[in-house]
């Protein structure tokens, strides 16, 4: 997959090119070998169903398989909280659980169990792979990336994001790019408080949108048909005035032409779509098979 689209909050990027070039150059190779148009279903979303998407999931198994596979790792930090506001100002800062938990109880409140977890982290790098719903992303920049940056677990965090492009082609509702730097730019420099990098990625070539199906195209063929019909008619019609019609005929061969034109056109999208869905289903037929 291509990773053309880099944003760097509080100079995340050039920390990283000065003191982790050979991890951030890992995590790009990763990504670039990714080819995620091997990875398609059949949606099951309620707008989408039916259609050709790729399939976030499977992608995110392979950023794991790839990331393990160099050294990174899941980490997952197990923490107490209390609903009273002093007791937290208190604790926030304490990374000891145990700890945390003598001073909430010796106040007499109840110690409440949680936790906050990153997908990949390495040499205090933490990575997440983001293809979830749009709020995910906030949440993964104002609370997973500065909780672990605020406890001296990470210098700096990388967020993974699907590309406008890319998100069309998913389920509904998945956080995209182009939308979230403009999110954290227009909340100033200082927020979040982590040093940051996203990246928005997308595939090499990308499949036809889900808005570009069968039933859409035949419609379309349809309307261009019945303008070709149209524009034919009103040349019958125009046909007993010579004058008339001779004023008439650059401006229907014109339309025709172009009519003709959009036809063969959309007659060509159809047939890519077709052969398109024929080459998905046995993609998406071999990973069933190999589930199996």
């Amino acid at each position: 997959m291509k990773h053309d689209y880099i944003y760097s909050h509080l100079n995340g990027l050039e920390f990283l090119i000065v003191h982790k070039e050979a991890q951030w150059q890992e995590l790009l190779s990763a990504i670039k070998s990714i080819d995620a148009n091997r990875f398609l279903k059949y949606s099951n979303d309620k707008t989408k169903k039916g259609e050709v998407l790729y399939s976030q999931s499977d992608i995110n198994d392979e950023f794991e398989r790839l990331l393990y596979a160099c050294g990174w790792r899941e980490k997952k930090t197990p923490y107490v909280v209390s609903g009273d506001v002093a007791t937290s100002k208190e604790i926030v800062k304490i990374k000891d659980i145990n700890r945390q938990k003598e001073i909430i109880e010796s106040k007499g409140l109840d110690p409440l169990p949680t936790y906050n977890q990153v997908d990949f982290v390495k040499d205090r790098i933490a990575v997440e792979v983001q293809f979830g719903k749009y709020f995910s992303v906030a949440y993964d920049l104002h609370v997973k990336h500065t909780f672990f940056f605020s406890l001296d677990d990470i210098d700096v965090g990388i967020e993974i994001i699907p590309t406008h492009a890319f998100m069309k082609r998913m389920d509904t509702g998945v956080a995209w790019y182009e939308n979230e730097i403009t999110n954290v730019i227009r909340e100033g420099r200082s927020n979040p408080s982590v040093p940051i990098v996203m990246i928005g990625i997308e595939p090499e070539s990308l499949i036809p949108e889900p808005n570009a199906g069968l039933k859409k195209l035949l419609e379309r063929k349809k309307e261009v048909a019945e303008k070709m019909r149209a524009i034919a008619d009103e040349a019958v019609k125009q046909s007993g005035s010579v004058p008339s019609i001779k004023g008439r005929i650059p401006n229907l061969i014109q339309e025709a032409e172009k009519a003709e034109a959009e036809y063969r056109e959309t007659q060509k999208k159809y047939e890519d779509l077709e052969a398109f869905k024929k080459k998905a289903a046995e993609i998406i037929g071999n990973a069933a098979e190999k589930a199996e």
